[in-house]
């Protein structure tokens, strides 16, 4: 692991101090890529640290020490980027970055005028399980994780400095934690009841029996229910203009089909009916089947079936 006091910035000295029983390096903490201390990082650095205390005392293991914190999103899927998942994508919480010596810990939550409130998700990797580094694409503020078991995380939306003092980090800490590896080789979740490491997919924590939301349901709800999907995972707003989209597309081929029933055999224009009825039907399949996709990245994710936000 890399060491607690390894050298950031040639010009500023190693500076640990206790914030509230956290370990930070201040000398970096508060800074930007270039070792400037910028008030701007050190309100959101303060603000997580202060928001976050009570969960990151629990999570840090001894002598754990935080270098730095970021906020961003992670980067929706292939498929959500090519559909134009908009509305989805700006539903999704955010991404709160935490570096320290040994590993970076993310933590999901929502950003509210008082503060910022976790949203019971949290993923961690080892630095020695970091492959590579990359930070560019649309706006050069996206930063692209890569591990040794081949997986990618992608994070995008970060405020302004904090991609660059992010990829100054990992450059330092990545290298100096390099011969910490673990069996996985790359992020894990973390159950928010007693914080062991969840199995990809088993929606149910094996160590305190937390449920969690599921991809059956998740169907289930998709395809049953007007905005099922999107409900499911939490997004209300969303889900409300998915329901009323998915029942007007739904009303319309009951309204072109219809007249097939109470028509006499004159009038019937069946296969004007069916084709028109079918242009609806598969724009509503298709704009199911989108919100199904775009849902399960949140439900693999993992989100307790019972939230208990505070």
């Amino acid at each position: 692991m890399a060491s607690p006091d390894v050298e950031v910035y040639p010009t500023v000295p190693a500076q640990r101090v206790d914030k509230n029983g956290i370990n930070v390096r201040e000398d970096v903490l508060y800074s930007d890529a270039k070792g400037r201390e910028k008030a701007r990082l050190r309100r959101l650095a303060d603000e997580v640290l202060e928001d976050f205390n009570d969960l990151l005392r629990r999570v840090l293991e001894p002598n754990e020490v935080v270098f730095g914190v970021a906020t961003a999103q992670a980067m929706p899927g292939v498929t959500a980027q090519f559909f134009g998942g908009g509305w989805h994508t700006y539903s999704l919480p955010r991404s709160v970055l935490i570096f320290t010596d040994r590993r970076v810990i993310v933590l999901r939550a929502r950003k509210r005028m008082s503060g910022w409130i976790w949203d019971r998700g949290i993923r961690t990797a080892r630095w020695g399980d970091l492959q590579s580094v990359k930070s560019g694409g649309f706006s050069s503020r996206i930063l692209t994780l890569q591990f040794r078991n081949g997986q990618k995380q992608a994070y995008w939306r970060f405020g302004r400095g904090e991609l660059k003092k992010a990829v100054s980090l990992i450059d330092v800490l990545g290298p100096h934690g390099s011969g910490e590896l673990t069996a996985v080789g790359g992020m894990v979740s973390l159950c928010p009841g007693c914080f062991a490491v969840l199995s990809p997919r088993v929606y149910q924590c094996s160590g305190c029996g937390l449920q969690f939301k599921d991809e059956g349901n998740l169907l289930r709800r998709g395809l049953l229910v007007p905005g099922g999907a999107t409900f499911y995972v939490g997004a209300t707003g969303l889900g409300a203009m998915r329901a009323l989209s998915e029942c007007i597309l739904a009303a319309a081929c009951v309204l072109i089909v219809l007249p097939i029933v109470f028509a006499g055999p004159e009038h019937r224009n069946v296969a004007g009916a069916l084709l028109g009825g079918g242009f609806f039907l598969l724009l509503l399949a298709f704009d199911k089947t989108i919100a199904i996709v775009f849902s399960r990245q949140q439900v693999r994710d993992f989100l307790p079936a019972k939230t208990n936000r505070t």
